[in-house]
């Protein structure tokens, strides 16, 4: 018998799925740890419309509607279950249908969402024995939780931060042997100025590293 998924699991597995709808234009309204309301359209400058009706003494309204029922909010909720299983407004779930695929609205929806769960994990990293246990920043270790991509730099190997653009793996080695002489890295400025790095690695550092104790 199939056995209750752990909630960091199903929260990873939601994550997929709200990619693949953000790959098609859809975007997040509110967001649980289970369950996600996406919509798409709504997005029509009314005011720019109604402006361009006044100028054009009412010519442009039936434009102005045209766009408007066009692009009328649609909306979406995807919830998964304590077995992995993902529904889409209570149906099982399949992809979203879409005219055509757009591969760099993909990408942007992807990179966008892996930028998001950086920030909702350095968020719980506030807790740091929580962190430890997700091991947020550990893409080193086996775990379940997405972080998109963190890297603790006080504790993961030299090998690890390479995963950092930029980062070489001699200065990746470099920054091992550093660290062993200092308590813990508080800062990407701080790293950046004690191991002496290039000024141009700080941008990717802050973006990617995470500074647990």
């Amino acid at each position: 018998m199939a056995q209750p998924l752990p909630p960091d699991r199903v929260e990873a597995i939601l994550n997929s799925a709200i990619v693949q709808y953000a790959g098609f234009g859809w975007r997040i309204e509110t967001r649980y740890r289970d369950q996600a309301v996406l919509v798409r359209g709504g997005t029509t400058n009314h005011v720019a419309h109604a402006l361009a009706t006044f100028l054009m003494c009412g010519l442009w309204l039936p434009v102005w509607v045209v766009f408007a029922v066009a692009d009328a909010p649609k909306r979406v909720v995807l919830s998964v279950d304590a077995y992995g299983q993902v529904h889409a407004g209570g149906a099982p779930f399949t992809a979203p249908p879409a005219p055509r695929f757009n591969g760099n609205q993909h990408a942007i929806a992807v990179a966008t969402m892996r930028r998001r769960l950086r920030q909702e994990s350095r968020e719980l990293s506030r807790d740091t024995i929580l962190a430890r246990d997700l091991r947020i920043g550990r893409p080193d270790l086996p775990r379940h939780y997405d972080d998109g991509g963190l890297i603790d730099i006080n504790h993961v190997p030299a090998a690890t931060l390479t995963a950092i653009t930029g980062i070489t793996p001699e200065l990746a080695e470099h920054i091992v042997t550093v660290r062993e002489h200092v308590t813990a890295f508080a800062s990407a400025e701080e790293l950046s100025a004690v191991a002496q790095l290039p000024p141009h690695l700080t941008p990717e550092i802050v973006e990617y590293g995470l500074f647990l104790p």
